[in-house]
């Protein structure tokens, strides 16, 4: 039996006796082409039957399986280098915004505990103010007697 690809030939194996069972593994996906040839008995008869009986069996290359499996992990640690690398933006971009709001707030209590200690001293100055000018009012006009 010979069997065949697009790209070549694969394999041959010579059956004996007139029976027997052709195993092949292919290292490659795709389809195959078988070619069986009778070889004429003794008595000249050409006869024969086929019966086919296709598997699937996997053959673990181990070494090919590794590195597929490695490829694959470091394309994850890659992937959830990335994504790490993101929520730690994203949280230090968080604690920047929460540092600074809090600033914010601190700055805008400040000014307005100031606004309010200005507008009461500016009040008791216009107060104390008032209060000064009607007495040394008064106190002029008991002075000059217009009163």
């Amino acid at each position: 039996a010979v069997v065949s690809t697009q790209s070549g030939h694969y394999g041959r194996e010579q059956l004996t006796g007139g029976f027997g069972t052709v195993k092949y593994f292919a290292s490659d996906s795709g389809e195959y082409l078988w070619c069986f040839e009778m070889q004429p008995a003794a008595n000249g008869a050409q006869m024969g039957t086929f019966h086919m009986e296709p598997s699937i069996e996997y053959s673990d290359d181990e070494v090919e399986v590794y590195n597929e499996i490695a490829a694959t992990q470091d394309a994850i640690i890659r992937t959830l280098g990335n994504i790490m690398r993101r929520a730690r933006h994203i949280k230090s971009e968080q604690s920047y915004y929460k540092k600074r709001e809090q600033e914010f707030r601190e700055l805008s209590y400040l000014t307005s505990t100031r606004v309010i200690w200005y507008g009461a001293l500016t009040a008791l100055t216009v107060i104390s103010t008032g209060c000064f000018l009607m007495m040394n009012m008064k106190s002029f006009f008991l002075a000059k007697k217009l009163v």
